[in-house]
């Protein structure tokens, strides 16, 4: 509530009345006009600030952003609230400023060495006091840091790693090892907050702000570079007064316009960057459906989690990626074999896989089947109900499955989609939509006796009964998401007889030929390791996600990001939230 506060206060700027002493001393020292205009001169940002407002106190609002003062009545400004742009006049020891959304301000300005100090109240009746470090010493220029940004440093096809940070205030809950940022070279960026989404380069310094409402975020000053590594210091406030040091690393690849017709060479250059960010969104998964799934955190997840906006930025960044490489397909641009084939295959049923995911965990989600290149485009697009996206994932699936590579395919092949996988997915799906007898067929068409009953040590060593599991993005264990584990899990469900299944060498899945309702295969999943990824769904599946986890009706579903509420009017957020 205090970022969105701050889009609503209109300007406060300045009536300056000397001082040297300190910053709460409240003894005073009248001077000219135009000496009050020269210590005023340059450009300040906000180290502290409390804004006042019907009773109720808001610390950091003003926090990280700067105010530029110049000697002709003007002023800039990279606060929304004062308006960006401004004139003031001085009359005595007040000065009146019009911003140029229409606001009238009158502040007491007071100074401690380089410290400005300013308290007032602006006309809505806000009431504030704002303490700002100088960066500027002369009339007209900022004094730029010893390194500074450039462009061709900072944008491009590649992205930031988080290799280390130091919290010196604040928190670090947008701040995580492991988590990439972007910058473009078209003035967008994927940043730490969903919100994050816009930059410049002004004074040598990144500032990075919200696009469509163009509430500025955060400022980035260059520490250090060496190689492919920087070290940044980041300032500013959202829901807090924030200052961190923060280690990144350049994460490079390859564009995807780059690629031509000689594509057939480079493939695993597109699935590199799509398997990580669908790495992404399975951790995020993960993590949503852990906090869910536990009886003492199941309340915790709102619209403004950080890994709410996480996991679904992931989810379609991964979608988008795959939507531009069917286009190159379609477009003729690619020159087709076997190998480009179960590619294309590949990447449709990551989508079909997404998709499915997506509609379980949120249930109406926007639908994008074309790549989206701009930010216009991507406010625009229009929210499907949970059935079309269940059907646009089956049909994905299907039309995927005759070309996927067998599922000991390349060395790697438990990596990479394979063909059983698809066969996991499209019995899952079946499942969903009610259609048991389906899945089953689709189910018995899986050998799993090729699959050899191995011990938990699977997960780190990739062998069998692995049938698919994803690379951590975070550099942790593989995460095993489909297993034969799964498919006997999902045999017991639709038949609700344990006859012939097994699930661990040499134990059978309870007592032979016993039957259990709902109950009984929930607590089957429960205890299987291989089936962390899909215990959610299938809770939801049988309806023991309430009396399970405790979790209210409404929290069957997942919170849509505020963020995306706020910036796509299509979109309409679950009940609940």
């Amino acid at each position: 509530m205090k970022r969105f506060l701050l889009l609503a206060l209109p300007i406060m700027l300045m009536s300056f009345v000397f001082c040297g002493c300190g910053d709460d001393d409240e003894k005073t020292e009248v001077i000219s006009d135009g000496e009050l205009i020269s210590k005023a001169i340059g450009t300040w940002m906000c180290v502290k600030s409390t804004d006042t407002q019907q009773g109720h106190s808001y610390d950091g609002l003003m926090v990280g952003k700067e105010v530029t003062i110049n000697a002709g009545g003007t002023y800039t400004s990279t606060a929304q609230s004062f308006g960006y742009t401004g004139t003031y006049s001085v009359n005595g020891n007040t000065v009146t400023v019009k911003s140029n959304n229409g606001g009238t301000f009158v502040i007491t300005v007071t100074f401690s060495g380089k410290r400005m100090i300013w308290e007032g109240a602006a006309n809505n009746g806000v009431t504030f006091k704002y303490y700002f470090d100088r960066e500027s010493d002369d009339d007209s220029g900022v004094v730029q840091p010893v390194l500074t940004f450039t462009d061709d440093l900072i944008a491009g096809d590649f992205s930031w790693k988080v290799k280390d940070f130091t919290i010196e205030k604040g928190r670090n809950s947008y701040i995580q090892k492991d988590k990439e940022i972007s910058f473009k070279k078209d003035g967008s960026c994927v940043g730490f907050h969903s919100m994050e989404d816009a930059w410049l380069i002004k004074n040598g310094r990144i500032e990075t702000y919200h696009k469509q409402t163009s509430e500025p975020m955060y400022v980035y000053t260059l520490l250090s570079q060496k190689d492919s590594t920087i070290s940044v210091r980041m300032e500013g406030t959202l829901d807090d007064e924030l200052k961190a040091t923060v280690v990144l690393t350049k994460v490079v690849y390859q564009s995807m316009d780059a690629i031509t017709e000689d594509y057939q060479s480079n493939i695993f250059a597109l699935r590199a960057p799509i398997y990580a960010s669908c790495a992404s969104f399975v951790e995020g998964q993960l993590q949503l459906e852990a906090t869910r799934s536990t009886p003492n955190t199941v309340h915790q997840i709102s619209a403004q989690s950080p890994v709410v906006s996480n996991t679904w930025q992931a989810a379609y960044s991964t979608i988008n990626r795959i939507n531009y490489t069917l286009e190159m397909a379609e477009r003729g641009d690619l020159q087709l074999n076997q190998q480009v084939t179960q590619f294309l295959a590949e990447v449709r049923a990551i989508r079909a896989f997404i998709y499915y995911n997506l509609g379980m965990l949120w249930g109406n989600v926007p639908v994008i089947t074309q790549a989206i290149m701009s930010s216009e485009q991507a406010s625009n697009i229009p929210q499907r109900s949970q059935s079309e996206v269940f059907q646009l994932a089956y049909s994905d699936i299907c039309n995927a499955l005759g070309n996927l590579p067998d599922s000991n395919y390349q060395n790697e092949g438990k990596l990479y989609f394979n063909k059983d996988a698809g066969k996991m997915l499209k019995a899952e799906i079946e499942l969903t939509l009610g259609s048991k007898s389906a899945a089953q067929n689709t189910l018995n068409q899986i050998d799993k006796d090729s699959y050899i009953y191995q011990t938990r040590s699977v997960l780190q060593t990739m062998e069998r009964p692995v049938i698919w599991a994803m690379a951590q993005a975070s550099s942790g264990p593989y995460i095993p998401v489909y297993t034969i584990t799964h498919h006997q899990l999902y045999l017991y469900e639709i038949t609700g007889s344990k006859d012939g299944l097994v699930l661990e060498t040499n134990v059978s899945l309870g007592d032979g030929g016993a039957t259990s309702g709902p109950e009984g295969v929930a607590a089957e999943w429960k205890k299987y390791t291989y089936a962390d990824f899909g215990y959610w769904a299938a809770l939801k599946r049988l309806g023991q996600a309430q009396s399970v986890t405790g979790c209210f009706d409404y929290e069957l579903l997942m919170p849509i990001p505020y963020v995306d509420i706020m910036s796509n009017p299509n979109i309409t957020q679950n009940p609940g939230y």
